[in-house]
């Protein structure tokens, strides 16, 4: 299905790989609290669009391998700041800052066992506007490209 195509019939902001139980947002304080939820139809919107992203990443390491690979990606990524890594949590938090228009979108990578190693599960939301033009799944594809070729 062509991005305009996918734009038309799911418009979204809010992408994750796992729908059931999105991956929390930190507050734009970079608090734990006040993130926004997932709402139903997004998560809805979410899967409808994006099916190829359910399920995340499943890595043959440790979930503590898999938040470090994950942390060390992330940092990497041009206009990411961390906001805070909690490695108990296995979260990490970040904003993305688009490169045209300086747009903050809100980027949490959560990390849990698996009977295989790790799951590693990511959600971007923009702060602004109803879709965000395909950024947020990108976004999450280029990541989880990245952490499969470690």
């Amino acid at each position: 299905m062509s991005l305009l195509r996918r734009l038309a019939q799911y418009p979204l902001n809010d992408v994750s790989t796992d729908v059931e139980a999105p991956p929390p947002l930190d507050g734009r304080d970079g608090t734990a609290a006040g993130g926004p939820p997932m709402t139903e139809g997004g998560r809805a919107k979410s899967a409808q669009a994006y099916p190829e992203l359910l399920g995340g990443l499943q890595l043959p390491l440790s979930p503590a391998e898999a938040l470090a690979l994950a942390e060390r990606h992330a940092r990497a990524q041009p206009g990411w700041s961390i906001r805070r890594l909690v490695p108990a949590e296995g979260l990490l938090t970040a904003v993305a800052v688009t490169p045209l228009l300086r747009f903050r979108d809100d980027v949490t990578i959560r990390v849990r066992p698996a009977e295989s190693g790790s799951r590693v599960d990511v959600r971007s939301r923009s702060r602004l506007g109803r879709d965000d033009l395909g950024a947020n799944a990108a976004r999450i594809h280029r990541l989880l490209r990245e952490l499969r070729q470690h």
